[in-house]
């Protein structure tokens, strides 16, 4: 299992005797002993959020608006027939302007209306090279980009967690060992957790070439690759030590 990175943290510290059991040993002194540790736990991502689209241009916006909705319709008929369910495709924008107004006016160029629509596609990740293939195949010529995740982010994190607190724990004990001390009970604990979720982004150049020749064939034009995903977890114990 990777790990990021360990902050160890070795302290004896004399103070009051807090708590009921410390309590028994009035007039004593506690010794303790600080371990922060950090664990990542990776492993491969199985749900996949896709974000596809179809964008054109046309002379008036009546004419845009109508092309669009036909292919639009078209690209999500495909992917519906492909067995993606309808409740796992979001429209995420639609837009119908000018040209000018995303690039600016030329006095040499006639008016012309740009339309766009855009969808978040929710899958398995073993299907998003299916899907993506199909859009594409279906006229879809925006692809922006595929963000992997995992289905149960809570487990992911337990992971960490427990990978943390082991890791604290053996270094607790190989420290108060090097000491001539024996770790006693836990005083304190202080969790605190980071998520890191890798995406792979798809870049825009290569979004274009492939958009322009793709075509339904045996081997598509461009290969997802399912990304890793990342939970990682620090913890600070601090333990008691006793002789």
């Amino acid at each position: 299992m990777p790990r990021l990175g360990l902050c160890l943290i070795l302290s004896l510290i004399l103070q009051p005797n807090p708590s009921p059991a410390q309590q028994q040993r009035a007039g004593s002194e506690l010794k303790t002993i600080e371990i922060t540790a950090t664990e990542k736990v990776v492993v491969a991502a199985d749900v996949a959020m896709l974000k596809i689209g179809f964008q054109n241009l046309a002379a008036t916006k009546d004419a845009a608006y109508a092309e669009n909705t036909r292919n639009a319709n078209t690209i999500i008929q495909a992917i519906l027939d492909a067995g993606v369910p309808k409740e796992a495709i979001e429209t995420e924008s639609l837009k119908l302007e000018k040209e000018e107004q995303r690039y600016g006016a030329k006095s040499d160029q006639p008016t012309k209306f740009v339309a766009t629509q855009e969808w978040q596609i929710h899958s398995t990740a073993s299907e998003a090279q299916k899907i993506v293939d199909i859009a594409v195949a279906a006229g879809a010529n925006q692809i922006e980009n595929v963000a992997w995740s995992v289905k149960d982010a809570d487990a992911l994190e337990s992971k960490a967690y427990a990978a943390a607190l082991n890791r604290a724990k053996t270094l607790a004990e190989q420290s108060a060992s090097h000491t001539g001390l024996k770790l006693g009970e836990i005083i304190t604990i202080v969790n605190s957790a980071n998520a890191f979720d890798r995406q792979f982004v798809l870049e825009s150049a290569g979004l274009a070439m492939y958009a322009k020749i793709a075509t339904p064939q045996k081997q598509p034009m461009l290969k997802l690759q399912p990304g890793m995903v990342e939970r990682q977890a620090s913890v600070t114990i601090t333990y008691a030590v006793v002789p």
